[in-house]
């Protein structure tokens, strides 16, 4: 069953991928899942680094096609953790099981600061501001609703070594 659930995250992920694009030699990514996380809470972990491992592989070089090498980006990372929030989202309503951390991204979603919480928590310092950050109002909501939050990253995407 875990490996169903891998394979219906990944392809959740994958699914947006067009299969047209031009071939590209990449580096291959592997995915590693912390052993912490509960079997309920593997798929949305899934979600987030593959989502990362395609822009790893091929989404960073379809938006910057003069780049020499790949480099982490803002809208990666948002992207990864948007994918992690729908998924959880989605087993939430299903099964009814709780995680604190993932039920407060999902709450960060649904509050459309998505964008300012991965700002707030995860910038890294190669990142330019993106435009119409809300800081103030997602320092003002955060407050009220995020009390206590620990911020996490479960997974990862990597490059194999060779």
């Amino acid at each position: 069953m875990r490996h169903l659930l891998l394979l219906a995250a990944l392809l959740t992920v994958t699914a947006g991928c067009s299969a047209h694009a031009a071939p590209r030699p990449s580096p291959r990514t592997e995915i590693v899942i912390d052993r912490s996380v509960p079997q309920d809470a593997l798929a949305p972990w899934l979600a987030y680094a593959g989502s990362r491992s395609v822009w790893m592989e091929k989404k960073f070089f379809e938006r910057n096609p003069g780049a020499a090498a790949y480099r982490y980006t803002f809208a990666e990372e948002l992207e990864a953790r948007e994918a992690c929030a729908r998924v959880w989202s989605e087993l939430r309503a299903k099964s009814g099981t709780s995680d604190r951390y993932l039920d407060d991204l999902v709450a960060v979603q649904k509050a459309g600061l998505l964008q300012e919480y991965t700002w707030v928590f995860f910038r890294d310092a190669g990142w330019s501001p993106p435009e119409g950050l809300r800081l103030a109002e997602f320092d003002r909501w955060r407050q009220e609703h995020l009390k206590e939050h620990r911020p996490e990253t479960k997974a990862l995407a990597r490059f194999r070594k060779k």
